[in-house]
């Protein structure tokens, strides 16, 4: 079960998602983690990518809380 999903105008984005990115010759990578930069949030998958979505473009982020057990 993903601990967070981003919303976004064409789209959503879900923790364990995978992508490629053809561009940097990347096959098939995961969604990782996010994080806010300025006035964009930064989706951080495998192999160091990181894809930065304008805010705007952001309609909301749903983010379960992390509990140590």
């Amino acid at each position: 079960m993903a601990s967070f999903v981003i919303v976004t105008d064409d789209g959503s984005y879900s923790e364990g998602d995978e992508a490629s990115f053809p561009e940097l010759s990347a096959g098939k990578v995961r969604l990782e983690s996010y994080r806010h930069e300025g006035d964009y949030v930064v989706l951080h998958f495998e192999d160091g990518i990181d894809v930065a979505i304008p805010e705007f473009r952001v309609h909301r982020i749903v983010d379960r809380e992390q509990v140590a057990r």
